[in-house]
């Protein structure tokens, strides 16, 4: 029996491997361009810059590795050049400015984009359908949906619903004509009501391009989701004030994410109705949120459909 999965992020597609590597057919359905979900780049296009054709992440911004399991897939992906060891270590900083700095485990980036990972990952024996949005689901399938669990909850009502609130984050890309603040990685910005985290996506990528994306505040994020770019000037005007720059960026643009995050997480590496048709996996699962518990969420709900089906 074919198996459809449903989100093309990071959890879809090792949900999908899982699945293809047992024998189980397999449609990885998203509705984007592309594949990457949550995990997603962007190519800079016309900002009157020399960076047009650049890749910059503007959803998750880097990812860590704990488990065994993950960690493997990490060093396969390191060796293979997807992706590279970033930084252990970002500032710290108030409303008034930068503090300090904090150690903590290593952040690993990729050179072309977190969305490549993605795209690289994939086997070549799962059917990838992108551009595909689903609005309801076969009846005659077993399908996995790997996204948000809100988003799953609309295309099944038998998703159960779940109290953990997820926030919504809008990002922002500032593309300035040289780098114009202190070496940096990334900045934690606390007690901030407009940003939350500032990323040098030149350190990021390697290749030091005057390239910052920041995270605006939930809160601020929440009153704008209809209007993006109608956080830009706060987002701006913060960022000088933080860095403690003059400059304004040549080129600015918004993009909004109204599941980026959800605030807790369940320690279930997976939901599965208990006829087995309808599973659930993203980094709500497997003790998240984070790229990790999205990868092994999706991993764990494919080798448990691909086993009933074997025992079917």
């Amino acid at each position: 029996m074919e198996v459809t999965v449903v989100g093309g992020g990071i959890s879809g597609v090792a949900c999908a491997n899982a699945l293809a590597s047992s024998g189980i057919p397999v449609v990885l359905r998203d509705r984007g361009r592309g594949l990457g979900g949550r995990m997603a780049s962007r190519i800079l296009r016309d900002t009157g810059t020399p960076f047009d054709g650049r890749p910059v992440d503007i959803g998750a911004s880097y990812f860590t590795a704990r488990d065994p399991l993950f960690s493997a897939q990490v060093d396969q992906w390191v060796a293979a050049g997807v992706v590279r060891p970033w930084t252990d270590a970002f500032h710290v900083a108030t409303p008034e400015g930068i503090e300090g700095v904090r150690s903590g485990p290593m952040r690993y980036a990729a050179p072309r984009g977190l969305r490549s990972v993605v795209e690289s990952t994939v086997r070549d024996d799962v059917d990838v359908r992108s551009g595909d949005d689903v609005a309801e689901l076969p009846d005659d399938q077993v399908v996995a949906l790997c996204m948000p669990l809100p988003q799953a909850h609309r295309l099944s009502d038998r998703v159960p619903d779940s109290s953990i609130t997820w926030e919504p984050v809008i990002a922002v890309t500032c593309v300035f004509e040289e780098r114009a603040w202190i070496t940096l990685d990334g900045v934690f910005v606390n007690d901030d009501p407009v940003l939350t985290w500032i990323a040098d996506d030149g350190r990021r990528r390697g290749d030091d391009a005057p390239v910052l994306v920041l995270h605006v505040n939930p809160v601020l994020s929440a009153g704008h989701l209809d209007d993006p770019a109608g956080v830009i000037p706060q987002a701006v005007a913060a960022l000088r004030r933080i860095l403690g720059i003059t400059a304004y960026p040549a080129w600015v643009d918004a993009h909004r994410w109204t599941f980026a995050k959800p605030l807790a997480a369940h320690p279930e590496p997976f939901w599965l109705s208990e006829d087995g048709r309808i599973g659930v996996a993203g980094d709500l699962w497997a003790d998240g949120p984070r790229v990790e518990a999205a990868w092994l969420s999706g991993t764990a709900l494919g080798e448990a459909l691909a086993s009933r089906m074997a025992g079917a």
